[in-house]
């Protein structure tokens, strides 16, 4: 019958670890290109609750040149945990080189980890680099202060329009509160962490 008809037979080669590719090293170009990515999206996000704050807050009017400053800020204190980092990483990597064995635990660096070390040395050293130029880029600030408004904008709206949409049906006007109640808090809770960012910040001079 076919279905016991002998097949072709297969060549089983032996497995030949070596004939498999090793994944590339991620280049210091993308890595940076990426770590950039996370710092936009960071500062955006620190601009839009600034402009949050202050707008449900205070009696300050948007003014996109004070905007252009708390960006400047938030992408200057980025660049200073990148000068961190790379000191951290210095330090790291001066123990590892007279560090021979195996490793206890992921942070324990050895002489093996020289090499990446040094990558992560010189990616923090290009970002911390690449920050401070955005910086004082007054192009880039007024990207980041357009893209916060306008996230800014669409989180007030949507509140607004579920105020309107409660108060329209006849919603609950005990949750309505709470949910303005919430807000407020939230808001409140940035306002504190921003304070208590500020009076952790060493002086300098």
């Amino acid at each position: 019958m076919g279905i016991f008809r002998r097949g072709r037979r297969v060549d089983m080669r032996p497995f030949d670890a070596a004939a498999i590719e090793s994944p590339r090293p991620t280049t210091l170009e993308h890595a940076l290109e990426e770590g950039l990515l996370i710092a936009d999206y960071a500062v955006r996000m620190a601009v839009r609750n600034r402009m949050m704050t202050e707008l449900l807050t205070t009696d300050r009017s948007f003014d996109a040149d004070h905007y252009r400053e708390v960006a400047a800020e938030a992408v200057l204190r980025l660049a200073e945990e990148a000068d961190a980092s790379e000191a951290r990483i210095v330090r790291e990597q001066a123990w590892a080189e007279v560090q021979d064995g195996r490793a206890e635990h992921t942070h324990d660096y050895r002489t093996a980890d020289s090499l990446n070390l040094r990558r992560r040395e010189a990616l923090a050293k290009a970002t911390a680099r690449a920050l401070r130029s955005r910086a004082a880029d007054p192009d880039y600030l007024a990207d980041i202060v357009e893209h916060s408004r306008q996230d800014a904008w669409r989180e007030l709206s949507s509140v607004v329009e579920e105020t309107v949409r409660v108060r329209s049906v006849g919603g609950d006007e005990r949750g309505r509160q709470q949910r303005m109640d919430a807000l407020r808090s939230d808001i409140e809770a940035l306002r504190k962490s921003r304070t208590a960012r500020k009076r952790r910040r060493p002086a300098h001079g």
